[in-house]
């Protein structure tokens, strides 16, 4: 029988995004189902009995956060538990000198499939991941597309793999939160379709950005905050001539995107490959018309609910924007479907199903 549930929080900050959103609310929803656990942290969470650790691994320092966390994991979580104690990692993290059974989450193997992306994660996927996987007990992935990955890249056991599905904010990605005055901000006072997240060339935004030359009934809003792939997008709009049709407006606050996605006509999302595509959720829960491609997680999540493109056709790209505009009966019978479609997915959901997870590593 085990002795305590240790969860590895190493990866949040006062503001987390991305890997430490998905942390920060899965010890939030274990935290309310057994207040029994010793969460591991260098910022207090909301709600959870923290333990505070070293703050040089949080990513906000960002040239010794990472080789922080690393080695901080290797060195100092080993002395954390005992041989009968479980850690749970709710990232790509194993201690490989830890005698505790240990479990982690695994989101995508973007290193993998574009090292151009995450050149410097490159070399920890392609030869560390290999080593922490096999010292790993179980091991989680957010969509079954992740799962096919792994099987694929690492040949790992099937049945070592749970596949438990995301979570989303719902009290912060909900219609309550539409504000049209927050429009006047980024001086939008005309039809557009959204995109977010624009930042990394796999974002595949030049699909977009290339349909919008012969569309004329509406805009399309980027978001993303500056980097080499913007400024190269920046470039092809100029070269194209389209600076009226497609606006950048940089990095936009969380609280507000509901408007953003609310008030669109669409969102577009153009991604060659997610884990788990969270995004969508976000824009359905918002009441946002999906656009998407039907690669890699992207079916898993939204289902029957979107319209979907084909991203090696710009021609079709383009169509199926305009039919987004001007079929007002399609766009309300994905809207409901939508609505259904969210049910399914919630952060305590989540976290009860890891919870099983890691009550399962006892035996």
């Amino acid at each position: 029988m085990r002795n305590k549930v240790i969860i590895n929080c190493s990866i949040l900050h006062e503001k987390p995004t991305g890997l430490g959103v998905y942390a920060k609310n899965v010890v939030q929803e274990i935290n309310n189902i057994e207040n029994n656990v010793e969460v591991l942290s260098p910022v207090e969470i909301d709600g959870v009995n923290t333990k505070i650790i070293n703050k040089y691994v949080k990513p906000s320092y960002k040239k010794v956060g990472g080789l922080a966390r690393f080695l901080w994991t290797q060195f100092a979580l080993p002395f954390k538990g005992g041989k009968d104690d479980i850690i749970y990692h709710p990232f790509q993290y194993i201690s490989i000198l830890s005698p505790a059974k240990q479990i982690m989450t695994i989101h995508d193997l973007i290193p993998i499939r574009y090292p151009k992306v995450a050149k410097h994660q490159y070399i920890y996927y392609k030869y560390l991941m290999p080593i922490l996987i096999k010292k790993s007990d179980k091991i989680i992935c957010i969509s079954e597309s992740t799962k096919n990955d792994l099987i694929d890249i690492y040949q790992i056991q099937e049945n070592k793999i749970s596949v438990i599905y995301n979570g989303y904010d719902k009290n912060l990605f909900n219609k309550k939160n539409i504000n049209r005055k927050i429009l006047n901000k980024y001086h939008i006072d005309y039809d557009y379709m959204v995109m977010v997240g624009a930042s990394y060339p796999h974002k595949n935004i030049e699909v977009a950005i290339k349909a919008f030359e012969e569309i004329d009934n509406c805009k399309l809003i980027i978001v993303g905050k500056d980097s080499s792939y913007i400024l190269k997008l920046k470039a092809l709009v100029k070269e194209l001539n389209i600076e009226e049709k497609v606006k950048f407006v940089g990095y936009v606050p969380d609280e507000d995107l509901p408007t953003l996605y609310g008030c669109s006509k669409g969102f577009l999302y153009t991604t060659l490959y997610e884990g788990f595509g969270l995004p969508i959720l976000e824009a359905m829960a918002c009441g946002a018309l999906v656009l998407c491609g039907n690669n890699s997680s992207l079916p898993e999540v939204y289902g029957d609910s979107a319209l979907v493109l084909d991203l090696n056709n710009i021609d079709d790209v383009r169509a199926k924007i305009e039919l987004a505009i001007k079929d007002n009966k399609l766009r309300n019978e994905l809207l409901r479907r939508s609505e259904k479609n969210i049910n399914k997915f919630s952060w305590n959901k989540t976290a009860r199903e890891i919870y099983n997870v890691i009550n399962k590593g006892e035996n």
